[in-house]
C-alpha cells in the first residue's frame, strides 16, 4: 500500500498499564464519543474550523496496527464540551477516508480512495453536520484506474482544490470557484510534469491564506501555488528517492517538511523563502514528534506529535523547526492536532478505556503561544451578494501574524460604507448594485500586507426548489428528475437520494443528474436550491420496482427428418418505463448434443440452427436481460421422420419472417413441402416490388434483398396450393 496516514517512525504501541499523564496545557480531556466496544478506537484526522467548531474522523487502529479503517465522524460546535457523529459511508468495504476539511458548523468535506481496488475515490460533502454525505465529485474526476484522490481543501468557503495522482502523465487536480457545487480540471500546462512513478500522498498538504497551497510527493518534490490552485511551481528537496511526509507553513514564507531518505531515516528541512529552497535540520532535536506537524495560526509555531503509547508526547518550535519543546505529557499517543490561534487546539489519540485512569481520544489545549510573524492579510466574502434596498456583509478575517494586527479597509468604488475602517471584521453595508473590490492592509511591528476580494451586488430572488419524477421507476434503469427550480442569480443544485445504497446519482450537482436505482424499494429524492438569497429544498418519493423483459420467439414445432435446419424470429421490448437500454440473448438447447451452434449463443435471433442429433424432442430456451432482470421462454421442437407435406407443419403456424422492422434485407423460413410456394412482396398501394412464383422449400433461410426499396409499410404474401399468409413488414 502505497499511501500511510503515519510515517514510518510513529509506530504505535498499544499500552494499558502505562502511566498516561498529560501536560498541563493539555490537561482537559474530550471524547469525540466513537464506539465503546471497539478495543483501541480513536481519531485519524482533524479539523478545527474556529474556537467552538471541530470536526475529527476515527478509525479503529486495532490490536495489529493499522489495517482496519472505519467511516466514523464526529463533530462538536460548543468548543469540544459535546461530540456527536455517527458514519460518512454506509459500510466499510467500498471507500477508505484520506483527508477531512470542515468549513463550519454544518459543512464539512472528505475525499477517499476506494477500498478494494486501493486506487481511484470520490468527495463527498455534507451541509447538515454529517446528517448526510453527499457525493460531489464531477464526472470524469477520479474514475481512470490510475486515479488515487488524495485530498480535497478549501482555501475559501468558495474556492476549493481536489487532489490526485497521475494520470496519462499529468497530476488530476481539480478546482471550484462556487463552494464544490462544480468543478474544473486544471490544464496539465499548469502543473509541472511528475517524474516517473511520482504521486501525492493522503492528507499531505498545507494552506496559508486565500492564495498559498503546497503538497507533497513521494519524489521529494514540493509542488507550490500562490494563486489559488489556479498554476503550480515545484521543488525538489535532497535526493528524488526520499518521500515527504509532513507539511507545515505557519505563514506563507516560512515552513517545515519531515522527509524519509532511501535508508528510512527521519529528515527535517525548514524554508523561509515559501519553499523555493530548503535547508536540512540536523540533527533533529529529541523533543521532535514524528506522527504530525501543524502550524498555530498568527504565531509562527509550529507543534509536533508523537504517536508512541508508552513515550509519547506533544512539542512546540517558535524558530521553524530548529528547536523543540516538551510540553510535557507522559505516556499518551498523540497521533494528530489541529489549532485555530495561539490559545485553542486541539491533539487527538486513542481511547484507552482499561488504562487504570481512563482516557478518551481528545485533548483541548489551555496554555499560550505567542511568537513573531510577518502580517499576512487573508480574508472571505462571498462571490455575490443580493441586494434589498442595501445588503450587509462582515468578511471572514483569516489574516496572520504576531505581535497583534491592525487592519485598514476600504472600499473601490463609492457605493458602500463601513461600520469601522480599522475593524478586525467591519459591517460592509452596500447601497447600489455593482462590482465592488474590498481591500484589507494588515499591519504590526514586523510590517505591512495587502489583498483585495472582489463582489458583485446584484438583485437577487430567492430560488424555489421544484421538481417532478415518475411515479416509478424500474430498478437498473436510468431516469432524470424536472428540475424547474427558480431563483436569480442562477441557482446550483446537490441531490441527494435516501436510502442511498445501490444508488448511482450522475452527477449529484447537475441540473438534472441520470438516478439509477439497483435495488427495488421507495427511495426519498432530495433537492437543494441555492444562490446567495440563501438555499431551500424539496423531496419527492419513486417507487423502484424491476421491469424484466417482455419476451418470446417463433420457430417450427415439429421439423421433418432429414431436414433438421431451422430459424427463430424473437420478439422482445421493455415495459412502459423502461427505456434506454440495450437486451442481452442467450440461447440453449436440451439435450445440447448434436446442436449447432453451441448452447449460450448471443444473438437477438438465431438464424440458423442445425440438429444433427437423433432425439426426437428438443427443449429451446431462450434468456433475455435487460438492467431489470432476466426473462426465460422456453419451447419444444420435434424430430418427426414424416415425408411429403408435413399437415402438422401447415404454412400460417410455420412462416417465420425476420426482422421485422427489416433495413438492408428480410429473411424468410417456411415449412417443407413438395411443391413449390409464391412469395410476393407489395406496397401499400398494391405494386409489386419482389416475386418468386417458384420459392422452393428447404427450411434453410432465404434473404430478400431490400436496398433500395423506400421506407415505410409492406405486406408480404407466401401462398402454396394450399394455403395464403400474408404478413406486414416495415423497412426502416
Amino acid at each position: 500500500m502505497k499511501k500511510q496516514l503515519l510515517s514510518i517512525f510513529a509506530a504505535l504501541t498499544l499500552s494499558t498499564t502505562f502511566a498516561q499523564v498529560p501536560a498541563a496545557a493539555w490537561s482537559t480531556n474530550q471524547n469525540a464519543i466513537f464506539p465503546t466496544s471497539v478495543l483501541n478506537s480513536g481519531v485519524k484526522f482533524m479539523d478545527a474550523v474556529d474556537a467552538n467548531v471541530i470536526w475529527v474522523i476515527g478509525k479503529d487502529y486495532g490490536n495489529t496496527g493499522f489495517s482496519r479503517n472505519y467511516n466514523w465522524y464526529s463533530r462538536s460546535i460548543n468548543g469540544g464540551a459535546l461530540f456527536a457523529g455517527g458514519n460518512v459511508y454506509s459500510d466499510t468495504n467500498t471507500f477508505i477516508i484520506a483527508n477531512l476539511e470542515g468549513i463550519d458548523a454544518n459543512t464539512a468535506w472528505v475525499s477517499a480512495y476506494m477500498k478494494g481496488v486501493q486506487g481511484m475515490g470520490a468527495i463527498h460533502r455534507t451541509i447538515n453536520g454529517g446528517a448526510n454525505w453527499v457525493n460531489m465529485s464531477a464526472p470524469g474526476m477520479f474514475t481512470n484506474t490510475a486515479a488515487f484522490a488524495n485530498w480535497v481543501t478549501f482555501l475559501t468557503p468558495s474556492v476549493g482544490i481536489a487532489n490526485g495522482d497521475p494520470v496519462n502523465g499529468e497530476f488530476e487536480l481539480w478546482r471550484t470557484t462556487d463552494g464544490g457545487l462544480t468543478w474544473a480540471m486544471t490544464p496539465g500546462a499548469n502543473i509541472p510534469n511528475p517524474n516517473s512513478g511520482e504521486f501525492a500522498i493522503v492528507n499531505l498538504y498545507a494552506k496559508v491564506g486565500s492564495s498559498n497551497l503546497w503538497f507533497g510527493t513521494n519524489s521529494n518534490r514540493i509542488f507550490h501555488s500562490v494563486d489559488a490552485g489556479i498554476s503550480y511551481s515545484v521543488t525538489g528537496i535532497g535526493p528524488v528517492t526520499n518521500t515527504i511526509t509532513e507539511i507545515a507553513f505557519s505563514s506563507p514564507l516560512n515552513g517545515v517538511v519531515y522527509m524519509v531518505n532511501s535508508g528510512a531515516t527521519l529528515e527535517l528541512w525548514n524554508t523561509y523563502d515559501g519553499g523555493q529552497n530548503w535547508a536540512q535540520i540536523s540533527p533533529l532535536s529529541a523533543n521532535l514528534g514524528p506522527t504530525d506537524v501543524v502550524p498555530v495560526p498568527g504565531t509562527g509555531n509550529l507543534v509536533s506529535f508523537n504517536a508512541n503509547s508508552t513515550t509519547g508526547f506533544i512539542s512546540y518550535s517558535n524558530d521553524n523547526g530548529l528547536s523543540w519543546t516538551d510540553f510535557g505529557s507522559t505516556g499518551i499517543a498523540y497521533i494528530t492536532g489541529d489549532f485555530v490561534n495561539g490559545t485553542t487546539g486541539w491533539a487527538g489519540g486513542l481511547d484507552v478505556p482499561q488504562n487504570p485512569t481512563p482516557i478518551t481520544d481528545i485533548w483541548k489545549f489551555s496554555g499560550a503561544l505567542s511568537g513573531t510573524v510577518s502580517p499576512s492579510a487573508a480574508f472571505a466574502l462571498p462571490a455575490t451578494l443580493c441586494l434589498s434596498g442595501t445588503s450587509t456583509v462582515i468578511p471572514v478575517n483569516t489574516s496572520i501574524g504576531s505581535p497583534a494586527l491592525s487592519y485598514s479597509w476600504s472600499v473601490l468604488p463609492a457605493g458602500a460604507t463601513l461600520s469601522s475602517p480599522t475593524a478586525s471584521a467591519p459591517t460592509i453595508t452596500f447601497n447600489t448594485a455593482g462590482t465592488y473590490s474590498v481591500i484589507l492592509t494588515a499591519t504590526n511591528t514586523v510590517g505591512s500586507n495587502i489583498t483585495t476580494w472582489v463582489v458583485n451586488v446584484t438583485a437577487c430572488t430567492a430560488p424555489v426548489a421544484t421538481f417532478t419524477l415518475p411515479t416509478s421507476a424500474c430498478t437498473g434503469f436510468s431516469f432524470s428528475p424536472g428540475n424547474t427550480s427558480t431563483g436569480a442569480p442562477a441557482p446550483g443544485y446537490l441531490w441527494s437520494v435516501s436510502p442511498s445504497n445501490n444508488v448511482t446519482l450522475t452527477p449529484a450537482s447537475g441540473l438534472t443528474p441520470d438516478i439509477q436505482i439497483g435495488s427495488p424499494g421507495i427511495y426519498s429524492v432530495t433537492l437543494f436550491v441555492s444562490n446567495p438569497s440563501g438555499t431551500t429544498q424539496t423531496t419527492q418519493t419513486v417507487s423502484v420496482i424491476p421491469c424484466l423483459p417482455i419476451a418470446d420467439f417463433d420457430m417450427p414445432e415439429v421439423l421433418c427428418a432429414p431436414i433438421k435446419t431451422f430459424a427463430t424470429s424473437s420478439s422482445v421490448s421493455n415495459p412502459s418505463g423502461a427505456t434506454g437500454s440495450s437486451f442481452t440473448y442467450t440461447w440453449s438447447f436440451s439435450p445440447a448434443s448434436g446442436v449447432s451452434p453451441l448452447p449460450g449463443y448471443y444473438s437477438a435471433n438465431l438464424t440458423k440452427v442445425t440438429i444433427s442429433g437423433t432425439i426426437s424432442t428438443y427443449t429451446v430456451t431462450m434468456k433475455v436481460k435487460n438492467p431489470s432482470g432476466v426473462t426465460s421462454v422456453t419451447k419444444v421442437i420435434t424430430l418427426s421422420p414424416c415425408t411429403g407435406i408435413n399437415e402438422g407443419a401447415n404454412l400460417s403456424e410455420n412462416l417465420i419472417i425476420f426482422p421485422n422492422p427489416a433495413h438492408e434485407q428480410v429473411n424468410i423460413v417456411v415449412p417443407p413441402s413438395n411443391e413449390n410456394y409464391k412469395v410476393k412482396l407489395t406496397n401499400l398501394l398494391g405494386s409489386v416490388v419482389y416475386e418468386d412464383k417458384s420459392y422452393k422449400s428447404s427450411q434453410e433461410v432465404t434473404t430478400i434483398n431490400l436496398a433500395g426499396k423506400a421506407k415505410g409499410v409492406y405486406f408480404l404474401t407466401v401462398e402454396s396450393n394450399n394455403e395464403r399468409v400474408t404478413k406486414k413488414i416495415v423497412i426502416e
